[in-house]
């Protein structure tokens, strides 16, 4: 079974996930960076030429070509909730929402520029937005939440495979 894990933007899915993996000895996977490999082409660049709508449909083509038995930690884009059958696929399998506060997702990504959800718009009110938006989603396939404010990363790491321990 493969382990995911879902969260607003900022919220640590990527650099958390790749630890994990290295401690589980899991092989680690971010679709993000498999649907820019796939598509030769960075997300901006996916959404300026292409738009969410087509970004949205290659990632749930990604996400339902992974088999359930990979047995593999997954660090998903922080929409792939909004799609009611990416919903009941990640239902499927082990799922960990990293819940960030506005706040800290602000504060880790207001430098950067590959967030295309991003661009032209009030960072702080665009991210409360998706937040709003999201939370109830993010809710309902987690198996575990945990409020990544309350840790730093090595504490995180902790509570997610202290969970998971507890959950198997």
């Amino acid at each position: 079974m493969n382990i995911f894990l879902v969260g607003p933007m900022g919220s640590g899915k990527s650099s958390l996930g790749k630890k994990l993996a290295k401690r589980l000895d899991k092989k680690f996977i971010d679709t993000d960076k498999e649907i820019e490999k796939k598509e030769n082409k960075t997300i901006n660049e996916i959404f300026e030429n292409d738009g969410e709508g087509y970004f949205r449909k290659k990632e749930k083509d990604f996400l339902n070509n992974i088999p359930n038995s990979l047995n593999m930690v997954i660090a998903t884009g922080g929409g792939i909730v909004t799609d009611e059958e990416n919903r009941k696929k990640l239902k499927e399998n082990k799922v960990i929402f990293l819940n960030a506060s506005v706040k800290r997702q602000f504060k880790r990504i207001s430098k950067s520029d590959k967030r295309p959800l991003l661009k032209n718009v009030n960072k702080l009110n665009k991210l409360k937005e998706l937040y709003d938006q999201r939370m109830d989603f993010y809710k309902e396939v987690s198996n575990v939440e945990i409020n990544v404010d309350k840790y730093k990363s090595k504490d995180i790491l902790s509570e997610i495979i202290k969970e998971l321990d507890e959950k198997n």
